[in-house]
């Protein structure tokens, strides 16, 4: 039970914001000027522009990561997802300079509040900063913690160890049971994420770039739910890109 809630797909969250301003051309000139750029998804809502930009989908083909921009008459919004394991404030730099690209593209259509955009990039730049001082700081604590970890791993061997010389036959049957744990977590690691990823593209290699998560499963005995999670997974690290 518990290891199906871990396969389960968890979905992004979302966060936005927005920038005033005003609208000087019709949706049908920012259409216009906005055609030419293939990776956009353009629908009128009224005297609304909505811009749909999908960055990946899920093994399902359905939008993971993406944004959406409204093209208000008195001014621009934009939402986007964050993937689960993603830092918000990278994820919110990463859209903030797909925002302003934008934006400069609608200087002849749009007047916007710059001091707005301006305080938006400034929190954006400080949270960045913060995250990477907190990312190093958090892996120098699990760094530390695995430090003393295998100082008390390294204790307890050497009282193994010690005791091997006084309990000869009791150590052999500590050493067969060890061995049989030994084995077991091997064959866990066999079918650990990082294996089975590889075990995927080399079946995406022998069988024309194409899997059947079904055949897959039954060939590897690996459960198909656990199957399509790790190819989400590899879908939203750049590591395959779904089919259209």
């Amino acid at each position: 039970m518990a290891d199906a809630k871990k396969d389960e797909i968890k979905e992004p969250t979302v966060d936005g914001f927005s920038v005033s301003g005003r609208r000087k051309k019709d949706v049908s000139d920012i259409v216009s000027l906005l055609s030419p750029l293939r990776f956009l998804q353009m629908t009128p809502m009224g005297d609304t522009l909505e811009l749909i930009h999908v960055e990946s989908r899920d093994i399902s083909k359905n939008p993971y990561l993406f944004s959406l921009v409204h093209l208000k008459p008195d001014g621009i919004e934009i939402l986007y997802t964050i993937s689960p394991g993603m830092s918000p404030s990278k994820r919110r730099v990463s859209i903030l300079r797909y925002f302003i690209n934008l934006v400069s593209l609608l200087e002849n259509t749009y007047e916007t509040d710059h001091v707005v955009l301006l305080q938006i990039i400034e929190s954006s730049l400080k949270d960045l900063t913060e995250y990477v001082s907190a990312t190093y700081d958090d892996l120098y604590a699990a760094y530390d913690s695995l430090k003393t970890e295998h100082e008390q791993m390294r204790k307890k061997l050497a009282g193994l160890q010690s005791s091997n010389d006084v309990m000869g036959i009791e150590n052999m049957e500590l050493k067969s049971t060890n061995d049989s744990l030994v084995l077991k977590v091997r064959e866990l690691e066999a079918f650990s994420d990082e294996v089975l990823m590889l075990k995927i593209q080399e079946w995406l290699t022998d069988h024309n770039n194409e899997i059947n998560v079904g055949e897959f499963a039954r060939v590897h005995k690996v459960g198909e739910q656990r199957v399509e999670a790790v190819l989400n997974k590899m879908i939203q690290n750049g590591m395959l890109k779904a089919r259209e």
